[in-house]
């Protein structure tokens, strides 16, 4: 005599499919989004290692701000950083020198999700702050 009151193989995967699927799209919406505060700070760091990068290596460092990205790059050193959906930059280029100064002035935008910040590069030294 058979007894057949249990589940078949397919349809166990068949369950475990739907709870597999509902467990990550529950995660999905769970994971924390960058804050416009993270990305000033990540953007300050990335550009304070380039300043970094063209002192320690006495060499020219290159910074591009595209819509969506900051590129940096050198001979020693290369790095880009994106930014999430909904934030972007004003296009710009500029260069640090072998001392880490930059040649001229210049206020490059950041739109956030909640409002605008500008950092503001100043003249021979390099340094920049935000607005």
């Amino acid at each position: 005599m058979s007894n057949n009151h249990g589940f078949t193989l397919i349809e166990m995967l068949f369950v475990f499919f739907i709870i597999l699927m509902l467990s990550t799209l529950t995660m999905t919406l769970h994971i924390p989004q960058k804050t416009d505060t993270h990305h000033i700070q990540d953007i300050s760091s990335c550009l304070y290692q380039a300043k970094l990068n063209s002192i320690i290596h006495k060499e020219t460092t290159d910074v591009t701000f595209d819509d969506n990205s900051l590129l940096i790059e050198s001979d020693h050193y290369s790095y880009q950083y994106t930014l999430d959906q909904g934030r972007s930059f004003e296009n710009y280029h500029f260069s640090y020198n072998d001392l880490g100064h930059i040649k001229k002035a210049k206020t490059v935008h950041f739109y956030g999700k909640d409002k605008n910040y500008a950092f503001v590069f100043q003249v021979g030294s390099g340094s920049f702050y935000v607005q």
